[in-house]
């Protein structure tokens, strides 16, 4: 049976790994570096939670299908709302539709904005499950 613990651990250090890389970037560009540069390395790297997310969900699901044996509890595991992955999931898709509800006069402030909020929030999850 697949370990749903570790396989979340190895997810959150991917997604982790990203955030520390943009915190790099981001502490290299000087305080006058122009605003797009940041929104440009935020946008990336949330593009790239996005895959992670994307893509370990698919290869939970193919795993889950492997294991039909025990197909209630990797049921359980995937529907449960307050797992990790699940938050930071959501955390993106809201920041799509709230994107995606902007006009062309708010879209790059308010973007850059929002993003940097959701940043912000992926990382006090990271944080709260590596406690």
């Amino acid at each position: 049976m697949m370990n749903y613990g570790k396989k979340e651990a190895e997810i959150l250090d991917k997604i982790d790994r990203v955030i520390v890389k943009l915190d790099e970037n981001l502490a290299k560009m000087d305080d006058t570096d122009n605003k797009i540069k940041h929104f440009t390395a935020q946008e990336k790297a949330l593009h790239d939670i996005r895959s992670i997310v994307h893509e370990e969900k698919k290869l939970l699901k193919t795993e889950d299908r492997a294991e039909k044996h025990d197909q209630k509890v990797a049921q359980n595991w995937i529907d449960d709302q307050e797992s990790s992955i699940n938050q930071i999931d959501q955390k993106i898709t809201d920041l799509d539709n709230t994107l995606a509800k902007l006009d062309d006069d708010q879209s790059k402030v308010k973007s850059y904005l929002e993003q940097k909020r959701v940043i912000k929030d992926i990382k006090s999850i990271i944080k709260n499950y590596l406690k």
